[in-house]
C-alpha cells in the first residue's frame, strides 16, 4: 500500500478563482428585484460588460421574452434579445479597444412593482469621455422599462425597454443602433 509524499496538496485549500465569464471586479447581485437588475444594468454599462449583459434580459423561458422598443424620433423597428446582445457585444468591443469606459447617471422619476410584475421609469444620461483619437460623446432621454419575475426562480429581468431621447442629445437608442447591425 502506498502512502501519499508530503508534497501532496490533495486536501490543501487553494487560491479562489475568477467565474470565467463576466469581469471579477464588477459587483454583480442576484436578481432578486427589479432594483437589483438595474444596479446590474449600471454596472454592466459602466464595466462594458458583455458576458453577463444578457443575464438582464428576458428570455424565451420567461412569461414574456425581451423587446427593445426605441426612441419614435430614431428611425427604426423595435427588436430582440438576440439583436440587444450582439449589439452590446460590438459595442463593447468597440469602447474596450478604445480603452474608453463610459459614465452612467440613472435618476429614477417613478417605479411600480405589483406581484410578478414592475416597470420603472429613469432619465439617463451616458457619457463617453474623449480616447484613443475619439472625441468624447454624451447620449441622454428617458427609458421605461417592465420587469417580470420568473416562477420557478423568482429572478427577475427585463421584458420591455421603451427608449425617448431628449431633445438636445441622441438617445441611447441611436448608441445601440449604431452596433445593431455591422
Amino acid at each position: 500500500m502506498a502512502i501519499l509524499g508530503n508534497g501532496c496538496a490533495l486536501f490543501e485549500p487553494r487560491a479562489s478563482e475568477h467565474p470565467e465569464d463576466g469581469d471579477p471586479d464588477l459587483d454583480w447581485q442576484p436578481p432578486i428585484s427589479p432594483s437589483a437588475v438595474l444596479d446590474n444594468l449600471h454596472g454592466a454599462v459602466e464595466a462594458l460588460e458583455a458576458n453577463r449583459y444578457p443575464e438582464l434580459l428576458a428570455d424565451e423561458g420567461w412569461s414574456r421574452a425581451f423587446q427593445f422598443v426605441p426612441d419614435p424620433a430614431a428611425a427604426g423597428a423595435a427588436w430582440g434579445r438576440l439583436e440587444e446582445q450582439s449589439a452590446w457585444q460590438r459595442l463593447c468591443d468597440h469602447y474596450q479597444a478604445l480603452q474608453v469606459q463610459p459614465l452612467l447617471q440613472l435618476m429614477r422619476t417613478d417605479s411600480l412593482v405589483a406581484g410578478d410584475s414592475a416597470s420603472c421609469t429613469a432619465d439617463y444620461v451616458i457619457h463617453f469621455p474623449a480616447g484613443a483619437g475619439t472625441a468624447a460623446s454624451s447620449y441622454s432621454g428617458r427609458l421605461h422599462m417592465a420587469f417580470s419575475r420568473r416562477e420557478d426562480t423568482g429572478d427577475w429581468a427585463i421584458h420591455r425597454w421603451e427608449d425617448t431621447g431628449s431633445d438636445s442629445l441622441p438617445s441611447w437608442t441611436q448608441l445601440k443602433q449604431a452596433f445593431l447591425w455591422p
